[in-house]
């Protein structure tokens, strides 16, 4: 069962909140950690307060709304995320989530909910940050808002809580369609379409620029009217 346990690691990508959750950005180190399906689930790979762990590859999900939690774990259990040889962190997911009662989702969802963000590391200095606030602004504002933090309408991920290999390696299986090519992913192939021309230096602008975003860099003047 380790493997198991340690398989929530690579779930929430694209990963969405248009909800207001608390923000901290720092760990704060006095709160008391989470218990019940959280505790026996989830804490393994995402912490104990939510906030991802690098070395399992896992995210922070803290503060993530519960539509969005609900809607992967879904994605997994149906094979729609998870599926691909080569995405061994998603697999491990879909395992997991296969042994699920539907009460323990609904538990870790709220959970995680009430939990407070994460926000993405910022960008190091020298970064070109006015091509990348640009290029968020026309390629990916539009759906997962100016401000990074996603909309149920469009069923877009909350980004400014992910540390910036997992937004690399998500955006990168989107591209090479290790995530959203199956059949009937809808809001997956919108993202395989958005990145199947990208190169590695545009991933690698995207996954930085989220940082600033995080830290009130706001892209709405960049937008092209």
């Amino acid at each position: 069962m380790k493997w198991l346990a340690s398989a929530f690691g690579s779930f929430l990508l694209f990963l969405g909140a248009c909800g207001e959750a608390p923000v901290a950005k720092n760990p704060a180190g006095s709160e008391a950690a989470p218990g019940g399906s959280f505790a026996q689930i989830c804490a393994a790979c995402h912490g104990p307060n939510g906030e991802g762990k690098e070395e399992l590859h896992s995210p922070s999900i803290a503060g993530l709304p519960v539509w969005y939690v609900e809607e992967q774990v879904k994605k997994f259990r149906a094979g729609t995320r998870g599926f691909h040889p080569e995405d061994l962190p998603g697999q491990q997911m879909r395992a997991i989530s296969l042994t699920l009662t539907e009460a323990q989702i609904s538990e870790a969802a709220v959970t995680i909910a009430a939990l407070p963000i994460r926000l993405s590391e910022p960008p190091p200095a020298g970064f070109d940050l006015e091509t990348a606030r640009y290029s968020y602004a026309n390629d990916c504002m539009e759906c997962h808002r100016y401000n990074g933090k996603g909309e149920i309408v469009f069923h877009s991920a909350q980004l400014i809580s992910l540390n910036r290999s997992y937004l690399r390696r998500q955006l990168q299986n989107f591209r090479s369609g290790r995530r959203g090519a199956t059949v009937g992913d809808r809001y997956g192939a919108k993202m395989v379409e958005k990145t199947k021309n990208l190169t590695d230096d545009e991933i690698e602008r995207f996954a930085t620029y989220i940082g600033a975003l995080a830290h009130s860099d706001d892209p709405r003047g960049a937008r092209e009217k």
